[in-house]
């Protein structure tokens, strides 16, 4: 007979394992999943990008973009007003 300690042991293995094998018997959710976290971690790095770039504009170590905002500032400007 097996030990009483080793059987719920074993019986909380299992029930584990039952547990993951749900999780991971769809494919198509585990796309979906991958997707959604592939998506975050690009909008995410885009975010710190844009909040680094605007932090380094604010301070004054990159006074270039203050140009080339500008620019696309007039361009905008630009297509809004009716061609003569």
């Amino acid at each position: 007979m097996i030990d009483p300690e080793l059987k719920s042991h074993l019986e909380r293995i299992e029930a584990e394992l039952v547990h993951m094998r749900k999780e991971t018997v769809s494919l198509k959710a585990s796309l979906v999943r991958g997707l959604i976290y592939g998506a975050g971690y690009i909008l995410g790095a885009a975010l710190v990008l844009v909040l680094i770039g605007w932090v380094l504009n604010i301070v004054g170590i990159i006074p270039a973009f203050n140009n080339q905002v500008q620019q696309f500032q007039d361009i905008l400007q630009r297509i809004g007003t009716p061609i003569k």
